[in-house]
């Protein structure tokens, strides 16, 4: 089955081209840039080059958030519009199961963090030890310090753009902290369109009217579970 993968979360947004589990095509858009300018000129180019038409697509896979409320928005519509005109299944997957999926067989539970701003971050935390994430804490938006007292003294890898930024805060953490590489600090549509093939053959796909994207922190959220750490 053919599934493209779109990721429009963050500014170095992606696209990706899997056939089943063979990446035919990854495509990044310039960070920075408005996703709007470049992300169907670019899902055009990959489909071009890899001799595909969009009614070929069996899945398209985005990612549902958290992230930039634009880019959320524009990177779901996209997602939409293609499935809608081919008829092809809309499969959401959470930006920080994207960037844990980075550490696969990890040995410790994985944190994926994303610079949410008003000095907070986006967390989740996350088993990958069978080499796909497994959600063991549920995302949410905290204060770095917040996270740091969470999570004092539980070994734990930190992944994404939110584990750069706040770095400084989150070296309290000592020895229990380990760092992923600053490379792996953004989600990529390959691991976004491998997620969604695997989601889609244990659920179905998204009802396109209904599904709308995760922001975490939307203005009317109502108070979420308890601050990540110890159950």
């Amino acid at each position: 089955m053919l599934t493209l993968g779109i990721d429009t979360a963050t500014a170095a947004g992606s696209v990706a081209l899997m056939d089943d589990e063979r990446l035919v095509g990854l495509r990044l858009l310039d960070a920075g840039v408005q996703h709007s300018r470049r992300v169907f000129v670019e899902i055009d180019s990959l489909l071009t080059a890899a001799a595909v038409v969009p009614g070929q697509l069996g899945a398209v896979a985005v990612t549902i958030g958290p992230g930039s409320f634009t880019g959320l928005r524009l990177g779901l519509s996209a997602a939409k519009g293609i499935c809608l005109a081919t008829g092809a299944a809309l499969v959401p997957v959470g930006t920080l199961a994207a960037l844990a999926a980075r550490v696969p067989f990890c040995q410790y539970p994985v944190c994926a963090l994303l610079d949410a701003r008003k000095g907070e971050v986006y967390a989740g935390v996350y088993g990958t030890e069978t080499g796909w994430p497994e959600e063991l804490e549920t995302p949410r938006a905290l204060t770095p310090a917040t996270l740091a007292a969470a999570r004092s003294g539980l070994p734990t890898v930190y992944i994404g753009d939110g584990a750069l930024v706040w770095r400084e805060p989150l070296a309290a953490l000592g020895d229990a902290a380990h760092w992923a590489p600053a490379l792996l600090a953004r989600p990529d549509a390959a691991t976004v369109a491998a997620l969604g093939r695997r989601r889609l053959a244990t659920h179905p796909a998204a009802d396109l009217a209904g599904i709308e994207p995760d922001y975490l922190r939307a203005p009317d959220a109502r108070p979420g579970p308890p601050p990540l750490g110890r159950p």
